[in-house]
């Protein structure tokens, strides 16, 4: 009996540390199934002295930038680490087209299989070719992943290659809380940005004519390849850009979608309005209308709230632009900027992106950078950045210059205000700049024309005359030298073949056809003697001719007025 008690203890005991186990297991199991608190971030620009309260979203975090100035207008714990999901094929877009040829043709390999199931393709196989401007289209508009791997192994021969490249590219930006791991945004733990970066990179692309020209296409159609009969077609994601969509909005121009379950909802869009072009970044939206009306909320308060000022001083002497009588440009002057420098011999201005409601002496400004006797400020409002300012550096210098209509003594310079030498690290920095200037000045000539369409078609006209007239000098001009070199040719042809003739020719043969030339040379002599003794003996009996001529005349005149004298002594008789 004792020993079944003592089993029968056994069992129960073992049956109540198993409950107590399974419920020990289970609670852990629903702490870890439970999501962590969501984390509510600072709008930050909301704590600026002065400036336009923004709205309180939803997202996690976001932000909106003036495209052109890079200010930052609306900022909500933007600089916090954020997923993006395919937002990222922004800078996968940007660096295919900053460093490819977009009429090349990509072959996919099986790194197109390399994907998660259940994410976004385009159905790509291995083998396949296609042009590589229909890849980046189908990588925006159609998100395609299977795409993104094929451009990050044809660009940087791998994805772990692409990325980078991405990670690069993002600090030439001034990116300062980015790390990307892939060329698609699917999750990684390591793959990861924040909305402040993300602005700096879509702001980057925007200003970038190629790819402005894909993100604010609607849609789009690839052709069929060499392993596909049918055709590809498919509408930009971004809804906010089509009018039968509850999202529209007349002022966008374009953007990226973006969702992965543990990024939630990510958006990029693009937009212009009055002059201002911006661009908003939305992350961590639990919902596609989140992330759309959030967007729409920041970007009408950026347009709203805020106007792009021209602040110009001119100093001592006068600019090549005033002496030509250039100033009736208008916002063509925005091409006075950091990258691409026209500024006059002593100047200082730049635009800069303000609150409507901003005052002039709320502005201040600190050294960025100095070269070639240019000075970048850095101009702030209230300690934040609105933009720069590029000037002499003697103007800048000068005790007590009077800087935004405002007295500002400013700091001595610790270096050399020479400023005579650039120094350039590497070849591929020189190249850098230079497509930036051109990029650059790109962009500005396509707003000035869209702006001044009359005054650039009379222009255009007008150089395209003096364009064609020139062409039309230069073809004469080409045609006259071309008849003189065949002349010479031919000449020079000529000689050689006599001078070959000269060379089979035996000693009496010369010597009897310099004999002949000879007795030419002496008929020719003579001739022209006998032909100067007529035209001496013509000449002569034409001036015998004429001095007998005037003689007739004379006698003649003598002859009537004789005649006259004795006419008038007749009728002098007769009276």
């Amino acid at each position: 009996m004792k020993k079944w008690k003592f089993l029968t203890a056994g069992f129960l005991l073992f049956g109540l540390m198993s409950v107590a186990s399974y419920t020990t297991i289970f609670a852990d199991e629903e702490q870890e199934a439970e999501d962590p608190p969501p984390v509510s971030y600072t709008i930050e620009t909301n704590e600026i002295s002065g400036w336009p309260q923004g709205p309180a979203i939803d997202s996690a975090t976001a932000a909106v930038m003036d495209i052109d100035t890079g200010t930052f207008l609306y900022s909500k714990g933007a600089t916090e680490k954020m997923y993006p999901a395919s937002i990222t094929k922004i800078m996968t877009a940007l660096l295919v087209v900053e460093n490819c040829d977009l009429d090349d043709e990509i072959t996919f390999s099986e790194i197109v299989y390399d994907l998660e199931e259940g994410s976004s393709h385009l159905g790509i196989q291995p083998g396949e070719k296609m042009r590589l401007e229909d890849a980046v289209y189908g990588l925006m508009l159609a998100s395609a992943n299977d795409i993104a791997n094929g451009i990050a192994e044809y660009m940087g021969g791998s994805l772990s290659g692409f990325a980078d490249l991405m990670n690069a590219r993002a600090q030439e930006l001034g990116c300062v809380n980015t790390h990307f791991a892939n060329p698609h945004g699917l999750y990684q733990d390591d793959h990861y940005t924040c909305a402040h970066d993300m602005a700096l990179i879509a702001g980057a692309a925007y200003r970038n004519p190629i790819f402005r020209e894909i993100v604010t296409t609607r849609e789009y159609t690839i052709p069929e390849t060499n392993l596909t009969e049918e055709e590809r077609s498919f509408l930009n994601h971004q809804k906010m850009m089509h009018e039968d969509e509850e999202y529209y909005q007349d002022w966008c121009t374009g953007g990226k979608t973006g969702y992965t379950s543990q990024c939630l909802n990510t958006l990029v869009t693009y937009g212009e309005k009055d002059g201002k072009r911006l661009v908003s970044v939305v992350f961590r939206a639990e919902g596609a209308d989140v992330a759309y009306w959030d967007s729409t909320e920041i970007m009408e308060y950026g347009f709203d709230e805020f106007s792009s000022v021209n602040f110009e001083k001119d100093g001592t002497g006068s600019s090549f632009y005033d002496i030509m009588g250039l100033r009736y440009l208008g916002k063509a002057s925005r091409l006075q900027s950091p990258v691409w420098e026209r500024q006059p011999i002593t100047y200082m201005g730049g635009w800069l992106m303000l609150p409507n409601t901003a005052e002039v002496a709320d502005l201040t400004y600190e050294v960025a950078a100095r070269e070639r006797g240019r000075t970048t400020l850095s101009c702030k409002y209230n300690d934040w950045p609105v933009g720069t300012f590029v000037g002499d550096v003697q103007t800048i210098y000068a005790p007590a210059q009077t800087v935004f209509d405002k007295n500002v003594e400013v700091a001595p310079v610790q270096s050399d205000l020479s400023g005579d030498h650039i120094q350039i690290e590497s070849l591929d920095e020189v190249l850098s700049q230079t497509n930036t200037i051109f990029e650059t000045g790109y962009e500005r000539v396509m707003e000035y024309t869209k702006n001044h369409f009359l005054s650039v078609l009379i222009g255009g006209t007008i150089a395209l005359v003096i364009l064609a007239v020139l062409i039309i000098v230069l073809i004469f001009r080409c045609t006259s030298d071309s008849r003189i070199r065949r002349r010479r040719k031919q000449e020079e042809q000529e000689r050689r073949k006599r001078e070959e003739e000269i060379d089979r020719m035996t000693t009496a043969e010369i010597e009897a056809e310099l004999r002949a030339v000879m007795e030419q040379e002496r008929l020719k002599k003579e001739q022209e003697a006998l032909a100067q003794a007529e035209a001496e003996r013509a000449a002569e009996e034409a001036r015998i001719m004429e001095e007998k001529a005037h003689e007739t005349e004379r006698l003649i005149d003598e002859l009537e007025r004789e005649r006259q004298e004795r006419l008038a002594e007749k009728n002098k008789g007769n009276v």
